[in-house]
């Protein structure tokens, strides 16, 4: 094995023909990746042959999202194995470890993010030198931010360090973090193929992180907050401390010669995958998303649009309830602005007169009419008992309005108009609403109103009919691809705004709403001016 440092890369050349880069120690974190079969995995080790065989206090973890995969033929233990041979000790029972004679060791685990607040039982008080994502596709944003706390150690010569393979996934947070080093055709730059750039998370969401091409410029654009920390924690400590360096590395399949060399047909087996697959891992092209279906009504590009659109406000407010079912769900409420979610009220196996109670002050806290209180009354027809005025919304009742000819039920209709608003960028979440979290009744553990709403969203199929109409999958079968007992929490209730909007034609419901809104007001108006003298209820 030829082994060649510089001063700002290593760059190992295991055999001929194949060359991965990976910054050096002068860059904290490092993604490398774009394409499948460049041998990935491969490089990910070498990045750590240094400090791993000269090092006595280096300690290093490289994580997939299972830990079969990590022991599966072709997994990390084939891999070391293939590189070092016998000069590394493999402990492969439970979770494997790499020794070496220096006596640093290199850890094989994995990292289950479904349930967050294990996940952060599990790596609490780890120091890790160096962190190693295998596919950080697997992994969610908060996961990610979570490990980076970890990632600290004894070594005196190669610490704090984060390393991750990938391939592109457009749905995925990773194609926000990357999007400076992508065109606009989705491909990576030749030009930033390669360049070391600096971040700061001046917030919790991937949406906060500010960019520049120097520590300086970070500094400059989050001043406050990062003086605010560095005098809360007192020391010696400086904003170069607190900004962290970032580099991406493309790699291509051609470089990969064991493999190419070995199977040139290889590169028609990925080819023949076809589509937006082959588009991604073949092309390495981050527009596109491989898990996507062509068809699916609501495209994960869509689904993100409503967290990045502008308001859809014009001063029409409501509130829509979906009602737990006895119990056995959430109580979810959404408070709207026109056709933008602005707040949310989420209750736990409450009796039905605390669930009418807490909407009924949900609605006179933002101003909402108790006749714009749309309520899911299949399950909850005692909800009127309680508030007369608020509208009930039965879904297997027959569809009306212009659009009736197209849909089986009312919910079917809705969900189509929802649909459609989604793609058309006329539905839209606050941003404080969409990083908000809240404990799923049947998760028992934090998810955000954003990732539960992508994830929703993702799994919206309908049928179509012989009689020309669709129909909506029912409930059971969208909850069993949501997983984990789950149900559509968020868009019922986002589907349920779509009620008053059924003699409004497709693609006017921002305005409808602004002609009701005013419509509403004026009536308001007459009532107090047309009243009489005599009603001391008028008089201040």
């Amino acid at each position: 094995m030829k082994e060649q440092v510089s001063h700002k890369d290593i760059v190992i050349k295991p055999q001929e023909g194949f060359q991965m880069q990976f910054a050096s120690s002068c860059v904290d974190v490092n993604f490398g990746g774009a394409g499948l079969g460049t041998g990935k995995s491969f490089a990910l080790v070498l990045a750590l042959a240094e400090p791993l065989m000269t090092d006595p206090d280096f300690r290093a973890v490289i994580t997939r999202r299972s830990l079969q995969s990590q022991k599966s033929g072709g997994g990390f233990v084939d891999t070391f194995k293939s590189i070092f041979g016998d000069y590394c000790s493999v402990k492969t029972a439970d979770s494997p470890r790499i020794t070496f004679p220096s006596g640093a060791y290199c850890d094989l685990t994995y990292i289950d993010d479904t349930n967050l607040d294990k996940m952060r039982e599990q790596w609490k008080g780890k120091q890790i030198d160096a962190i190693c994502i295998d596919e950080i596709t697997e992994m969610s944003w908060e996961a990610f931010s979570y490990v980076q706390t970890r990632n600290r150690g004894r070594s005196k010569t190669f610490t704090g360090k984060f390393f991750a393979t990938l391939n592109p996934k457009r749905s995925h947070w990773t194609r926000k973090f990357l999007d400076w080093y992508i065109g606009v055709d989705g491909f990576i730059m030749p030009d930033r193929n390669g360049k070391v750039r600096y971040f700061y998370v001046n917030g919790s969401t991937v949406d906060d992180v500010v960019w520049g091409d120097s520590k300086e410029e970070v500094y400059a654009k989050c001043k406050i907050d990062i003086d605010r920390k560095l005098a809360r924690i007192g020391g010696n400590f400086t904003y170069h401390n607190m900004i962290k360096s970032f580099v991406f590395y493309q790699g291509h399949l051609s470089e990969n010669r064991a493999m190419t060399d070995n199977n040139p047909n290889y590169i028609g087996s990925v080819a023949a995958s076809g589509g937006k697959m082959a588009q991604a891992l073949f092309e390495g092209n981050f527009n596109v998303d491989p898990e996507e279906d062509e068809k699916i009504p609501i495209p994960s590009n869509s689904a993100q649009g409503v967290f990045n659109n502008n308001p859809a406000v014009n001063g029409d407010k409501w509130i829509t309830v979906d009602l737990a079912d006895y119990g056995t769900d959430n109580l979810v409420a959404l408070a709207w602005d026109g056709f933008h979610a602005y707040d949310i009220l989420i209750l736990s196996k409450s009796t039905p007169r605390e669930n009418a109670m807490a909407v009924k002050t949900f609605a006179f806290e933002h101003g909402t009419a108790e006749s714009h209180i749309i309520f899911d009354a299949t399950a909850g027809r005692y909800f009127n008992d309680y508030i007369p005025d608020a509208v009930p919304y039965i879904s297997l009742n027959k569809p009306f309005g212009l659009y009736q000819l197209t849909a089986m039920t009312v919910k079917d209709m809705c969900y189509i108009r929802l649909c459609k608003m989604i793609e058309a960028g006329n539905f839209t979440f606050d941003d404080k609403l969409a990083v908000q979290t809240y404990t799923h009744q049947n998760l028992k553990y934090k998810v955000t109103v954003e990732n539960e709403f992508m994830e929703e969203c993702s799994v919206v199929r309908f049928d179509d009919m012989q009689s020309g109409k669709k129909r909506l999958w029912n409930k059971k079968k969208m909850n069993q691809m949501l997983g984990k007992g789950r149900s559509m929490d968020l868009l019922d209730p986002c589907a349920m705004r779509m009620l008053p909007c059924a003699m409004i034609e497709y693609g006017s419901e921002i305005q409808a709403g602004y002609y009701n809104h005013e419509e509403e007001a004026r009536q308001a108006s007459n009532t107090r001016i047309d009243g009489s003298i005599y009603d001391d209820t008028t008089w201040y």
